[in-house]
């Protein structure tokens, strides 16, 4: 749990431009922290029904197949995400349509004008 929590937070703050990054990270936030409630209502209405153990025999038999899931998924999301991170590198954190638009600032310029 604690390599997917790191993993989803580099490959979020990496992929996502800098003029968006708090937004999405609240929401990312939100959403990871917020939900747990609603699991932990499920999850006792569910053992209330059947049991506890078998609640958490399906609560396993859940993440056993998201991981298969995420598994199978994987591969065809890895080169688009490295393509992402390496157009952000390039630009420099902008996005790519936004860095093509902007004019160079060249540095030379800029100490010679005294």
């Amino acid at each position: 749990m604690m390599i997917q929590m790191a993993a989803s937070n580099t490959l979020i703050q990496a992929m996502v431009p800098d003029e968006m990054r708090g937004r999405v990270m609240s929401v990312y936030s939100m959403m990871f922290m917020g939900m747990a409630p609603i699991g932990a209502l499920l999850a006792g209405l569910l053992a209330g029904a059947v049991g506890a153990p078998v609640t958490v025999a399906i609560g396993g038999a859940f993440c056993i197949a998201g991981a298969v899931v995420f598994a199978t998924q994987a591969p065809k999301m890895r080169p688009e995400g490295r393509r992402m991170i390496v157009a952000m590198q390039m630009t420099g954190g902008e996005p790519a349509t936004k860095a093509i638009c902007q004019e160079p600032v060249l540095a030379a310029s800029a100490k010679t004008s005294v």
